[in-house]
């Protein structure tokens, strides 16, 4: 597999439920690999034994919020050092259906302080290179996820949900990583604004590393795996559109 950024790219995909996030992560996974990109797509809350607690009081009854933070930082610990730091490690792409953002957005949305547990989760936690933040009218969530034959569970009561659609906006607004994508249209539109950004994060990384100018514009070439580098990404810094440019004459 290529490994073409250095110390790897790590991606969190957040929002509300119905939102698409489960789809757009595991779309840029695929793009990724049919590209032959080293990529590991992994999910929070995890299926180990604080994940599996979690995801169980969702369904039979939710814990204090105290316990329920408990529960997030140590899945989360468990999460990073069996997967994400190894695979940050191995220079893979790490893209995250949920990271702490959203502990932040839903916790955050009963203790009225997500500064904090941002805080705590970044202790314990690398921060992303990007944040996708797919955005979404509450009532439009809970009718996809009833579409789909769902039934909300306890963290996706409506008031609830305004509450953490309010933080992630307040998040995104504050982190310039952070692009918030409506997902309330066509899902090719928010996918290629998903895919562009992703894009972007990942040239900025090569180009913020200690590798020789023509050493990133061989990395820029093999992240998009032969195919035809375009001449500029929307809303891309002049260097990163410079770095394009070398890259596609390289590539003829």
């Amino acid at each position: 597999m290529k490994r073409p950024i250095p110390q790897g790219l790590l991606v969190a995909v957040e929002g509300i439920d119905g939102a698409g996030k489960t789809s757009i992560a595991s779309l840029l996974a695929q793009w990724c690999g049919e590209r032959g990109l080293g990529c590991t797509i992994s999910k929070e809350p995890t299926g180990l034994k604080w994940g599996t607690e979690l995801r169980n009081s969702a369904r039979d009854g939710r814990l204090p919020v105290e316990r329920e933070l408990e529960l997030f930082l140590l899945d989360r610990s468990d999460h990073v050092a069996r997967s994400i730091q190894p695979a940050l490690r191995a220079e893979n792409i790490v893209i995250l259906d949920r990271y702490y953002w959203s502990n932040a957005a839903y916790q955050g949305g009963r203790t009225g302080n997500y500064d904090e547990i941002i805080s705590a989760n970044e202790a314990i936690a690398p921060k992303p290179d990007l944040v996708l933040v797919l955005d979404l009218d509450v009532d439009a969530g809970l009718g996809r996820i009833r579409s789909r034959g769902d039934q909300p569970n306890l963290f996706e009561g409506k008031a609830g949900l305004q509450r953490a659609r309010q933080i992630f906006q307040q998040l995104a607004e504050k982190n310039g990583n952070a692009l918030v994508v409506d997902t309330s249209g066509h899902f090719k539109d928010s996918f290629n604004l998903a895919l562009k950004a992703f894009q972007n994060a990942a040239i900025n990384k090569i180009l913020s590393s200690d590798l020789t100018h023509e050493q990133m514009v061989e990395s820029t070439l093999c992240f998009f795996g032969g195919e035809q580098v375009s001449d500029e990404l929307p809303g891309a810094t002049p260097e990163i559109n410079a770095l394009l440019s070398e890259a596609k004459k390289a590539s003829v």
